[in-house]
């Protein structure tokens, strides 16, 4: 496993949180284009990109969680002493799907998240690259 650079360890924490490429490159006084390599090509730094999105989501699935226990003392609360509070049971259940405990809001856990290992990201990219140029033999 390869050491990132100080300046690839910044610029990972920005475009994990949400920072634009250009934003990434003149916080981290690097070049857009050095990043567009990085994120072409290596794959340390892809998957660390990947681990830190990972971490933050969990955060937020965490706090969201613990802010369901609410919910489901607001819905039990109403549930005890209706009185027609329609958006407050409304709010409940958001905060229920948020945190992921409906059927429907399941699968969106680790969505739009990748590998998390510079093998794994690797191992991805091949077999994507294999697989276009299995179907390039149909054009």
């Amino acid at each position: 496993m390869a050491e990132l650079k100080p300046v690839q360890l910044e610029a990972a924490l920005l475009l994990a949180t949400g920072a634009t490429i250009t934003a990434t490159a003149e916080k981290a006084a690097t070049t857009r284009q050095t990043i567009h390599q990085w994120l072409n090509s290596d794959y340390e730094f892809i998957a660390y990109i990947n681990r830190l999105k990972k971490e933050n989501t969990e955060a937020a699935r965490a706090a969201i969680q613990s802010a369901a226990v609410l919910a489901v003392e607001t819905i039990a609360s109403i549930m005890k002493d209706s009185d027609n509070d329609a958006v407050r049971l409304s709010a409940a259940k958001e905060v229920l799907a948020m945190a992921g405990l409906t059927k429907d809001t399941a699968a969106l856990l680790n969505r739009g998240i990748g590998e998390t290992t510079a093998h794994e990201v690797k191992e991805k990219i091949d077999k994507a690259a294999k697989f276009k140029e299995q179907m390039a033999a149909f054009d």
